[in-house]
């Protein structure tokens, strides 16, 4: 049997106590090896040159430079590095800021360590990653604003920020009860908001919610 691939990581954050538990969840994966960690941006500019790591597992929020700024920075010394930025900021401003600076995923710190591990993996193969906590129906209108583009296609105008949030998860196929503990809600509040985007959108189905994305290319691929 043929030995697995290792994906060497590099991580970046200024918690030790917390790097230290990822990078003991992260050697129990048979292909991850971590080659490398550092506190803030001066430490992982010099790690970085040192060890080549396949992916770099970033923080957001480190004591001077930025982590947006480190992977813009990272990027502009080589430009083919996978960048994941794992943070507890989810917010559309900092996930626009991050992608806009050339991040390959963003993954949330509240998310299971399976999780992580997907998104490393999928960032490492050339993917893209964004964690299900983020709507990316509102990310993308949000970075259409922040570069002072036309907002939401027509027919969605009329739902607020909670309804597009709801809208975009429903068309993805999400179940009431996986939006609510996504969304930290009750079921029975999602219904709610389910039941208002059918009647402002004119449809009676989840499959005629789907209809209306595919018809604006909301659908993620």
């Amino acid at each position: 049997m043929e030995p697995v691939p290792s994906i060497k990581l590099a991580l970046v954050d200024d918690h030790r106590l917390f790097r230290e538990g990822l990078r003991s969840m992260i050697m129990s994966q048979p292909d991850f090896t971590v080659v490398g960690e550092a506190a803030d941006s001066n430490e992982a500019y010099q790690m970085i040159e040192a060890t080549s790591p396949d992916v770099l597992v970033l923080d957001l929020a480190l004591p001077g430079a930025t982590g947006v700024t480190v992977a813009r920075e990272v990027l502009r010394r080589n430009p083919r590095m996978r960048i994941l930025l794992l943070s507890m900021l989810v917010d559309e401003e900092h996930v626009a800021q991050a992608l806009e600076a050339g991040v390959a995923g963003y993954a949330a710190k509240v998310q299971s360590a399976d999780e992580v591990f997907e998104a490393i993996r999928a960032v490492s193969a050339g993917k893209s990653y964004l964690s299900p906590m983020i709507s990316r129906f509102v990310l993308d209108e949000y970075m259409r604003l922040r570069k002072g583009g036309e907002t939401a296609p027509a027919p969605l105008r009329a739902l607020t920020r909670r309804e597009r949030e709801i809208f975009d998860l429903c068309v993805r196929g999400l179940s009431n009860d996986t939006i609510a503990t996504q969304l930290f809600i009750s079921k029975r509040t999602v219904e709610t908001h389910r039941g208002r985007i059918m009647r402002k959108l004119g449809v009676h189905s989840a499959s005629d919610l789907v209809r209306i994305a595919a018809r604006h290319g909301l659908l993620q691929v």
